[in-house]
This record gives C-alpha cells, sequence and structure tokens, in this order.
C-alpha cells in the first residue's frame, strides 16, 4: 500500500493558507479603505437620533475635509441635525469618519 495516496499533501495546507492570505490582503487593498457616501452617513445617524425623538431636519456636507484628533488622521464629513426634545427643538452638529461612518464629535448647538 502506497502511502501517499492514504495522506494529503503536505504543501495543500500552506499553500491554501499563503494564497487566502495574499487574497485577503489584496482585497483590502481595493475595498477597505473606501469612503462610505455621505448620504449613507447621513441615514446612519438620523437613524440613531430618531430613536430618541422625531428627526426635524438634517443636513451632511458632501464633500469629506481631513480630521485629526491627537495622532488619529482621517477624513470625515460634517453635518448636523435637528429634533424634538421634550417639545422643542434642539440642534446638533456633528462630525463623522467618512471611512466608518462613526461619530467623531458631536455638540448641541445652544440657542441664545
Amino acid at each position: 500500500m502506497n502511502a501517499s495516496n492514504n495522506s494529503l499533501n503536505p504543501w495543500i495546507i500552506p499553500v491554501t493558507l499563503g494564497a487566502s492570505g495574499i487574497a485577503g490582503f489584496i482585497a483590502g487593498k481595493l475595498f477597505g479603505n473606501r469612503q462610505v457616501s455621505a448620504d449613507r452617513i447621513l441615514k446612519l445617524v438620523k437613524n440613531d437620533f430618531a430613536s430618541e425623538g422625531a428627526v426635524t431636519g438634517s443636513w451632511i456636507n458632501d464633500k469629506a475635509i481631513p480630521f485629526q484628533r491627537f495622532a488619529v488622521k482621517t477624513d470625515a464629513y460634517e453635518g448636523g441635525i435637528s429634533r424634538l426634545e421634550d417639545g422643542e427643538k434642539v440642534e446638533y452638529e456633528f462630525v463623522a469618519d467618512a471611512y466608518t461612518g462613526s461619530l467623531l464629535e458631536l455638540k448641541r448647538i445652544e440657542n441664545d
């Protein structure tokens, strides 16, 4: 009985792992650094705010700007949203990461 017929080729696992690693690296370079659209980010922010009160208005700049906080640098969108809180209109300004949609800054606008 031939032993090579009953066992896997010893090169199959390393070659498969290497090929999948290269494919993952290429996919990350091609798809990993794509900016999320400003409209998509605004929709995400509106959905988060709507869970706590009716959204009455919103806006977002569709051009990403450079943003830095400490050593972290990224591109970000600036926007704003207003909603009803206790029957009164309250406005917020936000800065959202252009790649993940995560809020980087959120500031309540005080009405004088």
